[in-house]
């Protein structure tokens, strides 16, 4: 094997992870191999071992990396839960049943996901409500103003309790990605330790 067809198999075997850190990683390698030049080449493919198992080693350490640096965006924070799940599944265990185990942890996580961005979209729709409930007071004003009062209230209200229910749960799905990053950070780092 030589350093291209290296190069070519370690890229395949890292072609889900996110564009910026599958970037960084061949960058890395192409480095690598750069430095220690076209007559060192042999032994730097020996000691670097097979590409499977180089990718194996990059994705744990990115797994890791999440764990460590929180997340900056929400994006950021799916990617690196999508990297701790690579990095269990590239891990030399019982393939079904850590599959297994990953589509019901995928699963409940979708959902809770799922169930914070309904109540986030409520939180919007209580806000919402306040212009148009403030309009149909305006309106009411001629014909009764203990009605324009109470909808002056219960839009205000609404828009207070729709901002606050919207920051919560934005809060809260940041939280729950940092803490799945975590685990699977943690499931990673006790694979390496094992494997030492």
């Amino acid at each position: 094997m030589n350093k291209t067809e290296y190069m070519q198999e370690l890229k395949k075997h890292l072609r889900r992870l996110p564009k910026e850190d599958f970037a960084k990683a061949v960058d890395y390698y192409e480095e690598y191999f750069a430095d220690a030049g076209v007559e060192r080449e042999a032994q730097v493919i020996e000691d670097l071992g097979t590409p499977e198992f180089a990718a194996r080693q990059i994705i744990a350490d990115i797994a890791i990396k999440n764990t460590k640096e929180p997340a900056g965006s929400i994006k950021e924070g799916f990617n690196a839960v999508w990297v701790g799940i690579l990095a269990v599944c590239a891990a030399p265990i019982a393939l079904p049943l850590a599959l297994a185990f990953l589509i019901v942890i995928a699963a409940f996580i979708f959902s809770i996901l799922l169930l914070i961005g309904c109540l986030m979209l409520a939180g919007v729709l209580l806000v919402l409500v306040c212009p148009l409930s403030i309009i149909a007071g305006i309106i009411t004003i001629p014909s009764s103003i203990p009605v324009f009062i109470s909808c002056i209230g219960m839009g205000m209200t609404a828009a207070g309790l729709g901002a606050l229910l919207t920051y919560t749960m934005w809060k809260l799905g940041k939280w729950l990605l940092a803490g799945t990053t975590h685990i699977f950070g943690n499931l990673i780092s006790k694979r390496k330790e094992a494997a030492k």
